[in-house]
């Protein structure tokens, strides 16, 4: 017998175990299973109230971000150029799935959809924090509750706002830092840097949230007694990778716009618009602390609940004394960057909130930006869950708690739905949109959809995006500006926007071939053009229900 033949026998019969990667095998934590199973039924059953009761809908806001991504394909001039360079992409690009048809699109069921898988990641990261920072899987359940049940959370993963974006990228990249922390392996830190790249890319809040992580590392590997080598190793493997999204749009800006910094200083962003509130005297916050600070604190508590919020804060100054202050504990701080950073923006008038009880008295709107608060949902659950212990009536007490506070906010109201409904951010029901949904018969439609808050001209009369001319249409736009009647038969137009700069409506020429055939109180006046064709259509139903409560409808 050949050698050869007489290892077969022994190579046939050994076994062979193979071991899935962790992320393949089937989750054994049956709270783990029954914390995604929960989030997954709340997510479907909130939407489809929310969708009932057309509320998908209600933010000027959550109509932009459709536009945005929809453009990508539906415009006279396609492509990724049109995402922009003023909002973060990711959420856009997460959108392109569904945003191509018509009735995802029409009904805003596109960012539902991408806002939704979002929410129950978020849930799940929220679990497996708790779990790892108190190795108990039913307090860590019963702390995700306050999460998964809160109702403004609810509400807003079920539009196409970019919040739910950023919890679910910022809860993870939490996560796999905490377990960085706890078990010194590198592939959880490159976990926990392409989390904060993806974070980075869906709003600005991750932005920070890279620069608490960076700062989080030194103080690590300091407590660690690691060596300078291995402190600028960690700080050069996270910082290329977790910056990486944050490099990517700066070079975007500057090969689109022409400028790094544009998404800062162009005139279409957040600190353009927020310096108008500022000249208006709405700005309160704006270089105070104190009131910065407060602000912020509101919505928290608005949003969270005051009982819940009270006890994540005692859960947080126990977890800090529990740890003693050492690497656990510093790795647990990243949670609450999301407060740090809005103190810091409405400080610096980056960023406008207002709430009731923190209104300034001169105030124009009751709500404004409340919806920030549901940022600050995932690390209040995460640190309920550190405190909640491992008696079980504890756990049965926490879980009251929290049920009664969901009941209370969702009474006494649920402010990321009120802003929509009621505060300036609601995309108020206008003559102009009522009057295009009801006449429109085809033509180009010619509209500054930069200025303000872009209105939903093309979702309310069902038109294609390539039907409007806007500055992202290229030469159609600069064609439109100079010769109207000859390009467009119908014209949008506010006060102080780029069409009222080039065009002269008061002019004899421009009245003998455009007529104003509606108008909103705020300014805005709809041009038809005098020899085009008009319809008689039926209003979509959405239109008379959506957004009846807007303070600003125009009904």
């Amino acid at each position: 017998m050949s050698s050869v033949g007489m290892l077969l026998p022994a190579v046939k019969n050994r076994s062979i175990t193979l071991v899935r990667p962790a992320w393949l095998r089937l989750p054994r934590d049956p709270w783990l299973v029954a914390t995604v199973v929960l989030a997954s039924l709340c997510s479907i059953g909130a939407l489809l109230y929310a969708y009932h009761n057309h509320l998908t809908l209600l933010y000027n806001d959550a109509y932009a971000h459709l536009l945005i991504a929809r453009r990508v394909f539906d415009n006279a001039t396609p492509g990724l150029a049109q995402l922009g360079g003023v909002w973060l992409p990711l959420p856009h690009v997460i959108m392109l799935p569904f945003i191509w048809n018509n009735t995802l699109f029409q009904t805003g069921l596109a960012g539902s959809f991408s806002s939704m898988p979002c929410y129950v990641i978020a849930a799940t990261f929220v679990f497996l924090s708790a779990r790892r920072m108190t190795g108990n899987s039913r307090a860590s359940f019963i702390g995700a509750l306050a999460f998964i049940l809160n109702p403004g959370v609810l509400y807003m993963q079920t539009t196409p706002l970019t919040e739910p974006v950023l919890i679910a990228t910022m809860t993870a990249a939490c996560y796999f830092f905490l377990a960085w922390v706890q078990d010194d392996q590198p592939r959880q830190l490159v976990w926990a840097a392409l989390c904060t790249s993806l974070a980075s890319l869906g709003r600005y809040d991750g932005w920070f949230l890279y620069v608490v992580f960076l700062g989080c590392i030194v103080v690590i590997d300091l407590q660690k007694r690691r060596a300078r080598k291995q402190v600028e190793d960690h700080l050069l493997l996270f910082g290329s990778l977790g910056g990486l999204g944050i490099a990517l749009w700066l070079l975007w800006c500057q090969v689109i716009f022409g400028n790094f910094l544009y998404f800062q200083s162009g005139i279409y962003s957040s600190q353009a618009q927020q310096m108008l509130v500022l000249q208006s005297g709405n700005l309160d916050t704006y270089h105070n602390l104190l009131q910065s600070f407060r602000h912020f604190l509101f919505a928290s508590a608005e949003t969270a609940g005051p009982t819940l919020l009270a006890l994540a804060i005692i859960g947080l100054i126990a977890l800090l004394g529990r740890k003693r202050l050492g690497p656990e504990a510093v790795g647990a701080l990243p949670f609450v960057a999301p407060f740090a950073f809005y103190v810091v923006a409405l400080f610096t008038g980056q960023a406008v909130i207002m709430v009731p009880g923190a209104l300034p008295a001169h105030a124009t709107s009751l709500f404004y930006n409340a919806r920030y608060g549901t940022e600050i949902v995932a690390p209040v659950a995460f640190f309920i869950a550190t405190l909640a212990g491992k008696r079980i009536w504890l756990h049965l007490a926490f879980a009251a708690v929290i049920l009664a506070q969901v009941v209370l906010t969702a009474h006494g109201g649920i402010i990321a739905l009120q802003d929509g409904q009621y505060g300036a951010s609601c995309a108020a029901d206008r003559a102009t949109v009522n009057y295009l949904a009801g006449h429109y018969a085809g033509g180009l439609i010619l509209e500054d959809t930069y200025y303000k808050n872009p209105q939903n001209y093309a979702l309310a009369a069902h038109l294609d995006l390539k039907d409007i001319v806007y500055q992202g249409s290229g030469a159609e736009w600069d064609a439109a500006l100079a010769n109207p009647s000859g390009t467009v038969d119908w014209i949008v137009l506010h006060q102080g926007d780029l069409v009222s700069q080039h065009l002269d409506t008061s002019s004899l020429s421009f009245l003998a071939q455009f007529t104003p055939v509606a108008q909103d109180s705020d300014g805005v006046i709809l041009y038809h053009r005098t020899a085009a064709p008009l319809a008689n259509n039926p209003l979509p139903a959405s239109e008379t229900h959506q957004h009846a409560l807007c303070p600003s409808s125009q009904r």
